[in-house]
């Protein structure tokens, strides 16, 4: 049986945005010169994260730095993020993703499971404790159309914080349910995709942008582990 296998960040970011799924602005960059240089390129603060596959939990392993501001900071960022990388046993720590810090209304998962009993399942739900805590997220077999997404957004139970809660804006429900669309349309026709995370997605007042996508394959699909 063959392993799972992380797909390269690059790679998974470039097959999702095939399908029509917009990323805050990036670059991975393989120095600190040229880390300092993506984020001159970019419209203010910017997020340094690792882009080595073999770091799981990039998070709780400190390679994931939000916020950072000026030459200097990103340059000292950079070597911190590569170091806590190469601790967490990376073979390829240099590898470290510079993107566009998104503010959004709310920070929404999507993602695709499959099940080795009906297949390819699509989620959506609402980030942090919502996700994590209250478990709050809504699933279906894949493909779904945009109808039955935006069904799917208006089961949550936190929906009340995408329809515009206390006089706050609304958010793109269209934008959220063409995203949950496309994914669940890759997962209908990639049978290697054993799981995929877009976590979070940054939804606005108009669109919907991924800030970050993990995707793991079989190997042994019809379209091979790339």
């Amino acid at each position: 049986m063959t392993a799972p296998l992380v797909m390269d960040l690059v790679l998974a970011r470039q097959m999702i945005s095939g399908c029509g799924v917009e990323f805050a602005n990036w670059q991975v960059v393989s120095s600190a010169k040229a880390a300092v240089s993506a984020a001159a390129g970019l419209d203010g603060p910017v997020a340094l994260k690792s882009a080595a596959p073999d770091v799981v939990h990039k998070s709780d392993s400190g390679c994931v730095v939000l916020g950072v501001a000026g030459d200097e900071a990103v340059e000292k960022t950079y070597a911190e993020v590569t170091a806590r990388a190469a601790a967490a046993g990376s073979a390829t720590p240099e590898r470290v993703l510079v993107e566009t810090m998104t503010p959004g209304l709310a920070e929404i998962i999507i993602g695709l499971k499959r099940d080795e009993t009906f297949g390819a399942v699509v989620l959506v739900g609402l980030g942090g404790i919502f996700t994590e805590v209250l478990e709050d997220f809504v699933l279906r077999l894949c493909p779904v159309t945009e109808p039955e997404a935006l069904d799917m957004f208006k089961e949550l139970r936190g929906f009340s914080v995408l329809a515009g809660a206390r006089g706050k804006p609304h958010c793109d429900l269209d934008a959220l349910a063409r995203v949950a669309v496309s994914i669940s349309r890759l997962g209908n026709d990639r049978d290697d995709i054993l799981e995929l995370d877009l976590n979070p997605v940054m939804a606005m007042e108009q669109g919907a942008l991924a800030v970050d996508a993990r995707v793991v394959l079989n190997g042994r699909g019809k379209h091979g582990a790339h």
